[in-house]
């Protein structure tokens, strides 16, 4: 990379009217115009451009999302769940809810 790292923006005027913004991060390179649509006023294209560079050297972290539960933990925590309720049930007459009893009444059909 050549030259000094400093953030610049800049304004095109488009054809049919309205603004196109630009951008380069590095003194000497040239500019880059942002992918999109013309801007009405020339604020609205810096803001483009500020908000660009903005997400091009701060992407979003992502975090990789498993398609399945391989080791079965969901299943495990859920039969966990329901083995400790029924427990409480049969040892209380009652299952905890957030700290408090709550009486669990059956009835027969």
């Amino acid at each position: 990379m050549t030259g000094d790292f400093l953030p610049e923006f800049k304004i095109v005027p488009a054809k049919g009217g309205g603004y196109l913004a630009s951008y380069r991060l590095f003194d000497g390179v040239p500019f880059k115009l942002i992918p999109g649509d013309v801007k009405a006023t020339a604020g609205q294209a810096l803001n483009a451009a500020k908000d660009y560079v903005r997400q091009k050297l701060n992407p979003p972290i992502r975090r990789e999302i498993a398609a399945k539960d391989v080791l079965g933990v969901q299943q495990w925590h859920e039969a966990r769940a329901a083995r400790q309720a029924e427990q409480q049930e049969q040892a209380l007459g009652a299952i905890i809810v957030k700290g408090k009893q709550v009486k669990v009444e059956r009835r027969r059909a």
